[in-house]
């Protein structure tokens, strides 16, 4: 969890870099860094052509209006940093809703995991993903 808070924040940041220094060098798109992603993604998950078409879009679109938010928020003279992280979490529960969509059950265990989160799932002799109840049931 503490992983991927500290990308998304890390994220955010680059988004919202405006000094001199940032300007210098060549800021990320939200484009370029979904691309990043669903490259990974791709890799981790083993995803279909198909499956690797949608997870482009979602992140992409996702990004895009994470991105928008945020710089909507700056513009507004919001300085509260629990808003910036409230905005961020809002659209990330959007990004896994329409990631369950489109993955099976065991990608998107492997994605929530890869997200820091589904720590409620663990990995059985198989190397299938299961609920950590149900492992302590067999």
């Amino acid at each position: 969890m503490k992983r991927i808070t500290l990308l998304l924040i890390a994220t955010i940041v680059l988004f919202s870099a405006n000094n001199a220094f940032a300007q210098d060098e060549k800021e990320i798109t939200p484009e370029e860094y979904a691309e990043k992603q669903v490259k990974t993604l791709t890799t981790k998950l083993e995803l279909s052509e198909s499956q690797e078409f949608y997870v482009d879009s979602i992140l992409t679109t996702n990004f895009v209006a994470l991105k928008k938010a945020i710089e909507d928020l700056q513009r507004s003279g919001m300085q509260d940093p629990q808003t910036y992280r409230k905005c961020n979490e809002m659209w990330q529960e959007k990004t896994i809703a329409a990631m369950k969509k489109v993955l099976d059950e065991q990608q998107f265990i492997k994605y929530l995991k890869y997200m820091g989160k589904g720590k409620e799932y663990k990995k059985g002799k198989d190397g299938k993903y299961y609920l950590k109840s149900e492992l302590k049931k067999k």
